[in-house]
């Protein structure tokens, strides 16, 4: 004999694929707007950003409130927070997200574009001239989109397939290089990637 309050709650749970990406979507929603919660939201028309002789980035708001050697960061997902860039602190932690960065001053708007560049700096390569093993790191010697460059990785791991045939990599002094596709690559590069990867 079947229940009337089982029917009742089988009815009311989506079933299948998408209850789980709209359980998924809410999820994501509650935890960004969370996040909106606890960080500080700068208006861009309110902020001013700027460098000191130790290159350490100020960010003002309103001509008081000063928050000193913050990094941008891009937030992520892109598509749930366009309008948004992240500042942290020197351990890593969100401190503050900047709406409309499009909005700031012109100098505080090429200041910013300067950090994002050289912070988020990645030479493609293009070549691999060698991969050869050199104290326990592999040391690579390539051609990148940049000129040539040779740098050590230390782990495996540190070597990171992104799908696609997409590679990205991380050497022991913590810059990145980026593989954009490995079949584009000659076949020389391809064999030697291949005992890497």
């Amino acid at each position: 004999m079947i229940n009337p309050q089982d029917e009742k709650e089988e009815a009311a749970a989506p079933a299948g694929p998408a209850a789980d990406a709209t359980e998924e979507a809410s999820a994501r929603a509650t935890s960004w707007d969370a996040e909106l919660q606890r960080l500080e939201i700068l208006d861009a028309k309110r902020v001013k950003i700027w460098r000191d002789e130790f290159r350490r980035l100020h960010v003002l708001v309103d001509g008081k409130t000063e928050h000193i050697d913050l990094k941008p960061a891009p937030v992520f997902p892109l598509s749930e927070a366009a309008d948004f860039l992240s500042f942290l602190d020197e351990k890593g932690k969100e401190v503050a997200l900047l709406r409309n960065p499009s909005c700031l001053d012109p100098e505080s708007r090429e200041l910013l574009a300067e950090e994002l560049n050289r912070a988020y700096f990645v030479p493609k390569i293009t070549y691999i001239y060698e991969i050869e093993d050199a104290h326990g790191a592999a040391r690579w010697e390539v051609e990148t989109n940049r000129g040539y460059r040779v740098f050590d990785i230390r782990d495996r791991e540190d070597v990171r397939v992104l799908g696609k045939g997409r590679l990205l990599l991380q050497d022991a002094d913590g810059n990145r290089y980026e593989i954009e596709d490995m079949g584009s690559l000659d076949e020389r590069s391809r064999r030697l990637l291949d005992a890497e990867v």
